[in-house]
């Protein structure tokens, strides 16, 4: 009897044969792209005949590698080698010539695969053509032979360290190092898909290779090449340092186990067959250290602050923000810009040796500020704007927060792509949207079409937006607003970080993989590079976005449910059923904790509960039992004790630490409107302060009262809200008013109740105060942000007062009073020297437990009438 073949059709791989019906989505304006065209660059076709790989697990065709193939060729001849010598159990042979007899599997461009109708020329970067001729399947793309390309015999002749220093990380694996095309090897592994070869995750135990000794391919012509050029999800290198350092939430034993690191990490993402396209997209200043090379001669060209200096060191937080209308700032970045594409170096530029030993592979320049044909504007972190008279009437912090510094800098960026069209046509700048410049200017109505305009909302790059219609459709307009200012695709910045440097929140996944389909087909309509943060503090809580993600990033017109579905059958076998309940009901639950913008008592209480995630560890455990014995007998393992048991983990974290207090009393208050006048004095003896609730406080080490008492009152009125603080103190006339020895207070505002971004003060002794605007998604202050409060500090014999007047149109939502919804809130104080180290730290919300900016643990404060 002969051998049962197994053939290559669309019934057993649905990734590539997959009906995609059109999709009818909302129009957000013009289209820099149509769904036609980009649909177009996935193409297929069924041939007839049969091409036999393999018979009983004896290979029945060779692997044709071309004498003098480039790199990525040879390396693709050894990844089919090795995943079909797995499959079959059989020793596929590697040869320089095509057999005038059997099958073959022909690697790279050539005169015959160019007979064969694939000429590479018209394909795009990153992209592949396959074709069946007779019994021979030609794998074709564009494929560079450079020194960099020799990073890929590396990953498997030269292992790399898990533990090396941060300057060989980045030399080989940085995004620099990898910038070479490879589309052949791109192919290759598309031909191991349609075998059934997955890659799930980064390392050995990310991968299912089924075994088949019967393998027969049904002749085809495939061509495919990506819709988005840049296709960068979560980290791209391997940083071990990371998780050692201090505030880490990474899962370290989940981290070792499954032997995470660079090697492991860049291979995986080559197999995704990730973007090989480098662009500079990052913050200029820092990068370039200007810093260091201009500030001390030139201080004009760097931000004049409120107090009169330049925003240069000693200044605090993170200095060397740019005067964007001084023409030096113009002067040294044109040199920069002549000096990078006439081939000169960064040491030549006065660049540190320590970027020039990161930066090996691009003459020493930093590669995420000018790389390639891409120059990168992008301001520092933090936005500070100037003050100077220039400056001034291109700033508008009176409106919109996210749009009060946009004309500063875009005028700059304006003005560089003007000069930039003249002196170097051929190259791109880039500038993302971002903070307190994201809203397009009033009187912005086109940008040359050098510029890339980026795009990362903070306000609009939550996972709430994801998953609330009226918040995603602001997402879009300003993608849709954006997009008509010229006509290049834009980039898109997107956080998907949800608990990223938020401990409160660990253990809760956020599993929205149904949700990236939709908006990666409508953002390609008007966008080509998409850059996007994910968290990292467990693999397999995120590793299925990861995939889905880069799957759809590549052909968003894949179907995301099926993604998934082919996930649990390839990796879970018959388990399958079982896992795909535990993702789909994790999904709906990860939506509604989005939707509703839960806080950490809600997530655990009505979402993730007791009774599903006890209905999670039964299935876990029933899928150990049906797996045992079979291949997929480690995933179901992995699946059980790191994806399921990081939830469990989160939900005793809950319990022991929220749970217990959560219903105590004081976490919520009525702000009660003022009658009369309160005179900002620090003496606190008029009739208002009376008739206010009196709030007290807890330490944040065990929530137990505070041998000191703190008395905070509050009051609203039509403009203003009101704040007294009553420290108790034997000893407070005498306390320091020294910076680094008064004692303090904070106020914390979450006016839009969404658990994520809020307003920060903090006010101390010696009158002095720090004010910032939290974005969320642990993105760095806003320390442009003023709440231009007006307060006074007052010690007593046996207490001290701080009094504060707060202007409601400082805060984003903060008139008119808010209506069914309260705002998160939380009062703070810090003693020097407190009747006990506990006591040093003491707040309003009892649930706090070690840091203040907790804003998922706020307490509540209702604006009753």
């Amino acid at each position: 009897m002969s051998p049962r073949h197994e053939l290559f059709s669309d019934r057993r791989f649905p990734i590539l044969m997959l009906a995609v019906s059109a999709v009818c989505c909302q129009c957000y304006g013009k289209s820099l792209r149509s769904e036609a065209e980009l649909r177009a660059k996935f193409q297929y076709r069924k041939m007839g005949g049969v091409v036999t790989l393999a018979t009983a697990g004896e290979p029945q065709a060779v692997i044709v590698v071309p004498e003098g193939a480039p790199p990525s060729v040879v390396f693709a001849g050894e990844e089919l080698k090795e995943h079909l010598d797995a499959m079959t159990g059989g020793d596929f042979h590697v040869v320089r010539n095509i057999p005038k007899n059997g099958a073959s599997l022909v690697l790279g461009d050539g005169p015959a695969s160019r007979q064969a109708g694939i000429d590479v020329d018209k394909i795009g970067r990153d992209g592949y053509a396959l074709r069946t001729v007779g019994n021979t399947i030609y794998i074709a793309g564009k494929d560079d032979a450079t020194e960099k390309s020799n990073a890929l015999p590396e990953l498997k002749t030269n292992p790399f360290p898990r533990t090396a220093s941060r300057y060989e990380m980045e030399r080989r694996f940085g995004a620099a190092t990898w910038d070479f095309e490879r589309g052949t090897l791109y192919g290759a592994y598309r031909f191991l898909e349609e075998l059934g070869v997955r890659w799930f995750f980064p390392g050995t135990k990310g991968v299912s290779i089924p075994k088949k000794p019967n393998i027969a391919v049904e002749a085809f012509s495939l061509q495919e090449e990506p819709v988005f050029d840049l296709r960068m999800v979560g980290r791209e290198t391997w940083q071990w340092y990371l998780l050692d350092s201090a505030g880490n939430t990474m899962n370290r034993e989940e981290y070792e186990e499954l032997g995470w690191g660079g090697d492991a990490v860049r291979w995986w993402l080559l197999r995704m067959r990730g973007s090989s396209e480098w662009f500079a997209f990052n913050h200029r200043p820092p990068r370039m250290e200007l810093e260091e090379r201009y500030g001390k001669e030139h201080p004009e060209y760097f931000a004049l602050l409120e107090n009169g200096e330049r925003d240069l060191k000693p200044q605090p937080g993170r200095t060397g923000h740019l005067c964007y209308t001084h023409p030096g700032v113009l002067d040294i970045t044109k040199r920069d810009i002549d000096a990078y594409f006439v081939g000169r170096t960064g040491e030549d530029m006065g660049i540190s040796s320590h970027n020039i030993r990161l930066n090996s592979f691009n003459r020493g320049w930093p590669s995420g500020a000018i790389y390639g044909r891409t120059v990168s504007l992008l301001p520092h972190d933090s936005f500070r704007a100037c003050c100077c008279a220039n400056c001034a009437p291109f700033i508008h912090e009176d409106g919109n927060h996210s749009g009060a510094h946009s004309e500063l800098v875009w005028q700059f960026i304006e003005k560089m792509a003007t000069w930039m069209e003249e002196q170097h046509p051929d190259k791109l700048i880039t500038c993302l949207a971002y903070a307190s410049y994201t809203q397009k200017p009033a009187l912005l109505t086109s940008l040359p079409n050098n510029v890339v305009v980026g795009l990362c909302p903070a306000d609009n790059a939550r996972t709430h937006n994801d998953v609330d219609p009226a918040e995603y459709a602001k997402l879009m307009n300003l993608v849709r607003t954006w997009s008509q200012v010229n006509d290049r695709p834009m980039l898109i910045w997107l956080h998907h970080l949800y608990r990223h440097r938020a401990p409160r929140r660990q253990g809760v996944p956020m599993l929205l993989t149904n949700l990236f389909g939709k908006m990666f087909r409508e953002m390609a309509e008007h966008a080509n590079l998409m850059h996007v943060e994910l968290d990292a503090d467990s693999i397999l809580l995120e590793h299925l976005n990861r995939y889905v993600m880069l799957k759809l990033l590549y052909n968003p017109y894949l179907d995301a449910e099926e993604l998934v579905a082919d996930y649990t059958r390839s990796f879970y076998g018959p388990g399958a059923e079982t896992v795909l309940s535990v993702l789909k009901d994790v999904e709906a639950r990860s939506c509604a904790v989005a939707g509703t913008q839960a806080g950490s008592v809600d997530v655990w209480e009505k979402h993730f509960t007791e009774e599903a995630v006890g209905n999670y560890r039964r299935q876990a455990d029933e899928l150990i039992r049906i797996t045992q014995g079979t291949p997929h007998e480690e995933p179901a393992r992995l699946f059980s004790k790191f994806f399921v048991g990081e939830i469990e983990k989160g939900r005793a974290l809950y319990v022991r630490d929220v749970k217990e207090v959560s219903e105590a009393k004081g976490s919520s208050v009525s702000i009660r409107q003022l009658v009369g006048q309160i005179n900002i004095d620090g003496i606190l003896d008029e009739e208002g302060w009376k008739r206010s609730a009196v709030l007290s406080f807890v330490n944040n080490l065990n929530g137990e009262k505070t041998q000191w008492k703190t008395e905070l009152r509050l009051l609203r009125a039509p403009e203003h809200l009101y704040f007294s603080f009553k420290c108790f103190d034997p000893n407070a006339a005498n306390l320091s008013q020294k910076m680094g020895e008064a004692d303090s207070v904070e106020i914390f505002l979450d006016s839009e109740h969404n658990h994520d971004n809020y307003y920060w003060m903090w006010i101390d002794l010696g009158g002095r105060i720090e004010d910032w605007r939290f974005e969320g998604m642990g993105e760095p202050p806003d320390k442009s942000w003023h709440s231009n409060a007006r307060f006074v500090s007052r010690q007593y014999a046996d207490h001290w007062v701080v009094e504060v007047e707060l202007p409601r149109k400082s805060i984003g939502g903060g008139t008119p009073d808010p209506v069914g919804r309260p705002w998160g809130a939380n009062f703070c104080r810090s003693a020097i020297h407190p009747p006990r180290p506990e006591d040093m730290f003491s707040c309003w919300s009892p649930l706090l437990r070690g840091k203040f900016h907790q804003p998922d643990l706020f307490a509540h404060i209702f604006f009753v009438k």
